[in-house]
């Protein structure tokens, strides 16, 4: 027997009933042969121009309209937070961890929504990584090559990035391994967790690799208050510098803050691809 459908839903919120959805059921049988995972792709990535334009969303804003991107950190690692993204209908891009499971599923629909993908980076400490993660302490060839396997699952990507929960930014010598795979595909990179005011280690590479910058993270388990209050700020910061990006976690409550954000009339700024956002950090 199939256990009945549990379901679980973010509420009325500002007056819109954010879709219900039904929890997750494990495939089994031959619906679990059909969700196997896809075999490894071979040969280099090929794409037919720099992904960060080939791979973006279509999005059109006045030229002095703020922009503000969400990425949503790790949106494989729940399997509800696709339906309940795409049953909102808003331009946020969708991070996957290069790697994890349900990493080519998740940007596949993301993609089919019509969403921007981030391809994340996991880094570990060294000799803890599995497979063709990253370690904090490799050298250049080493993190190139990695590197390169792990963007094979997700070509479809317009930047990369690590993730949220990498304890600290890469050094120079696994950056420029990071940059010597995605500078000749034209990826963005997105510098995450950036103080304010601060340059960017990635900047003093000298690389010409399209940089967005985030000094804004939703970490896991923040509230829908406490989330608002970061795109308040966002927003606030993008008004006053043309563009702003925000990391938030898919452990946060970050869909019903993104709903009321979106709502309020007047904002300071709108949402908008991240594609969007890196050519406007930018100057483009």
């Amino acid at each position: 027997e199939v256990p009945e459908e549990e379901t679980h839903n973010y509420g009325v919120i500002a007056g819109i009933e954010v879709a219900k959805t039904p929890a997750y059921v494990a495939p089994r049988g031959e619906e679990a042969e059909a969700a196997a995972p896809e075999p490894e792709e071979a040969g280099p990535i090929e794409l037919p121009g720099p992904a960060l334009s080939v791979n973006a969303a279509p999005f059109e804003a006045p030229e002095d309209a703020a922009l503000v991107a969400v990425v949503i950190d790790n949106a494989a690692a729940d399997p509800f937070f696709m339906d309940d993204l795409e049953s909102l209908g808003l331009p946020v891009t969708v991070g996957v961890i290069a790697g994890m499971d349900g990493d080519r599923v998740t940007a596949r629909r993301a993609r089919e929504a019509g969403l921007e993908v981030v391809a994340e980076l996991p880094l570990r400490p060294p000799g803890a990584a599995r497979g063709a993660e990253l370690e904090y302490g490799l050298d250049r060839g080493e993190a190139a090559r990695r590197t390169e396997l792990l963007l094979r699952r997700l070509p479809v990507a317009v930047a990369v990035s690590r993730a949220l929960g990498a304890p600290r930014p890469p050094a120079a010598p696994l950056l420029n391994g990071i940059f010597d795979v995605i500078e000749p595909l034209g990826f963005g990179y997105v510098v995450v967790g950036a103080p304010g005011g601060g340059r960017p280690a990635a900047a003093g590479l000298g690389r010409a690799v399209p940089l967005g910058v985030s000094r804004f993270t939703v970490p896991a388990g923040a509230s829908n208050t406490q989330a608002f209050a970061v795109l308040e700020q966002a927003g606030l910061v993008a008004a006053r510098e043309g563009a702003a990006i925000v990391v938030a976690s898919a452990g946060a409550d970050i869909l019903p803050a993104l709903l009321l954000w979106t709502g309020v009339e007047g904002g300071a700024a709108r949402l908008a691809p991240l594609s969007a956002v890196i050519r406007r950090q930018q100057g483009g």
